[in-house]
């Protein structure tokens, strides 16, 4: 064979050995590179580079690669180009107690398992065991230790019509999640799924309303009840219309609780009491997945229906068909119409609002609402309560105005601990630090409640919780509980019982999450599962008793159950 005719097959036999990737795969791979480099280079980890306008610039320039070795020789080049002579890596390993390391975030499989290559493997492997890391884009405030991402303000004309600022947006959040987020371990999806199953979405989102769709269903792969985000978007586009009566979801059907309009609820065949089983055609279940299940980030699918309660027969069409049982006992189908206004005139509710803070329910029983009680009289109420057989508290809102030393007069016999926290760890990507020590522990430790007190309360503590227990109200449960006479009954709580922590996207947007991690002090993990419930309740729409709580608690407490 002649040379010539030699290298011209050697070139076309070179041409034809290319690996052939999908749009996904190189957006998803650019992606990852860029949030390691973002998170774990010496130098942009320290805001050398306008990091957000460098990755819009990679992505139009690598737009004809179709290769994954064209891919992969770019990204060396990427790489190498932030790499310079006084540029220092460092491997030391970090001071920490090592029993205290949290490494179930830590996945970096993603470098062995996509096909880099020897030459691309190594960089990554490098910035991957970096140890010399800024704090530019994730900082630890000194007095909280909780994240801050202050340098991250958005970008100046931001366009969702531009496929590079689509995915800019994307791999923001991914790798803000990836990183720093302490719970990414929970979520349903394995998070290095989330990018690849998001990238279509956001290479699809051509319209202003696909782009919007495509943020929701990101925000919800978090599962966390602190970063829903009901947007002005799902508000003024998708659910823009509404009925004129309201609903509460119990178990898989609706039960009408309020009519806000008499007149326009009487026209639509609506009544307190009635119950709603079907939407559209769907079971109340399948309705809910099929409409809301991608679009709201809950931690729990019990937390998920209390966010619907006000959203559920939203739309923005003209009308809903449901199927309805009436206080008759009768099953029929009803078109509703939905208004995007209405005046609120003569409205009814089923459910009593509970006016009185605290009230006696029997001489020895007395409960307490702790939704606006304030600390002076909750101490009022309890000392006058001391030597009752039961105290009941209502958790089944979001305390004001109180405080965790309001309890700690009453509760405990001595200071004990409620909570091991889980926090990110200080420009450690990807790690955190279990059974972490509280800022400022010597003037105040918020883990820990209590002091030592033979006068303690020492008849039964009945803690009421439910769907609309969370957040700090969750954080006054695990304190609350761990008095040595507590027994708690209700439903599943929210899941998300932490400080919130927030960062700004390149279109501006301020997202939410659980920034730090909650257990109890056995170990038992408190985020997406919710409270520790002892007693379940489980309410029923038929013959509807709003007061069942509390006749379960004073159930308990005259029976002497432990």
């Amino acid at each position: 064979m002649n040379k010539p005719l030699f290298l011209l097959l050697l070139v076309a036999f070179s041409a034809n050995s290319q690996t052939k990737i999908t749009q996904v795969e190189k957006y998803t791979q650019i992606g990852l590179v860029w949030g390691i480099l973002k998170y774990h280079h010496p130098d942009i980890s320290k805001g050398m580079y306008t990091w957000d306008l460098e990755l819009i610039h990679l992505i139009n320039d690598i737009e004809e690669i179709e290769e994954q070795e064209k891919l992969n020789n770019e990204l060396i080049n990427y790489i190498r180009k932030y790499t310079k002579p006084s540029t220092k890596f460092n491997t030391d390993p970090i001071k920490i107690d090592q029993d205290k390391v949290f490494k179930n975030n830590f996945n970096y499989d993603w470098i062995d398992k996509i096909a880099f290559g020897p030459v691309l493997r190594e960089e990554l492997i490098r910035l991957k065991n970096n140890n010399n890391i800024g704090d530019y884009y994730a900082s630890s405030n000194t007095l909280s230790k909780m994240l801050e991402f202050k340098n991250e303000q958005g970008i100046l004309d931001f366009d969702p019509l531009l496929k590079s600022h689509r995915l800019l947006e994307l791999h923001s959040f991914w790798n803000i999640i990836q990183y720093w987020n302490v719970n990414k371990y929970l979520t349903d999806t394995p998070w290095i799924n989330v990018l690849e199953e998001l990238i279509d979405n956001f290479l699809n989102a051509e319209t202003i309303a696909a782009y919007e769709i495509a943020k929701l269903e990101m925000f919800s792969k978090l599962n966390d009840s602190h970063s829903y985000s009901i947007s002005e978007f799902m508000y003024k586009s998708l659910f823009n219309r509404l009925p004129p009566f309201g609903v509460k979801i119990i178990n898989d059907s609706l039960l009408v609780t309020t009519t806000y309009n008499k007149k326009l609820a009487e026209k639509a065949g609506i009544h307190l009491g009635d119950i709603i089983v079907g939407i559209n055609d769907l079971s109340v279940p399948e309705y809910i997945n099929n409409t809301f299940l991608n679009l709201i980030s809950v931690s729990n699918k019990s937390y998920l229906k209390q966010r619907l309660n006000t959203f559920i027969l939203r739309n923005n069409t003209d009308s809903l068909k449901i199927k309805i049982l009436t206080n008759e006992g009768e099953l029929k189908n009803k078109t509703i119409k939905l208004y995007e206004s209405f005046k609120l005139e003569n409205a009814k509710r089923l459910i009593p609002l509970e006016k009185s803070n605290w009230k006696k329910i029997t001489p020895k029983i007395t409960y307490i609402n702790l939704s606006e009680i304030s600390s002076k009289e909750f101490s009022s109420v309890f000392k006058e309560s001391m030597q009752n057989d039961g105290i009941i508290l209502d958790l089944r809102n979001y305390p004001r105005n109180i405080k965790l030393k309001d309890f700690s007069k009453f509760l405990y016999p001595k200071r004990k601990e409620f909570v091991k926290v889980l926090l990110p760890l200080k420009r450690n990507p990807s790690m955190g630090e279990y059974n972490a020590e509280a800022p400022l522990k010597m003037i105040a430790n918020p883990f820990k409640i209590g002091k030592k007190n033979t006068n303690y309360y020492k008849g039964k503590i009945i803690l009421l919780v439910d769907r609309k227990t969370g957040s700090q109200a969750e954080w006054f449960g695990m304190a609350i509980q761990q008095s040595p006479n507590c027994i708690t009954i209700g439903h599943q709580t929210m899941g998300a019982v932490m400080n919130i922590t927030s960062a700004i996207l390149p279109d501006k947007q301020e997202f939410y999450f659980t920034g730090a991690g909650a257990f109890y002090p056995n170990g038992e993990s408190v985020q997406r599962k919710g409270l520790r419930i002892d007693y379940p309740i489980k309410e029923s729409c038929v013959n509807y008793n709003s007061e069942l709580y509390i006749e379960q608690a004073v159930k308990i407490i005259e029976s002497g159950i432990k």
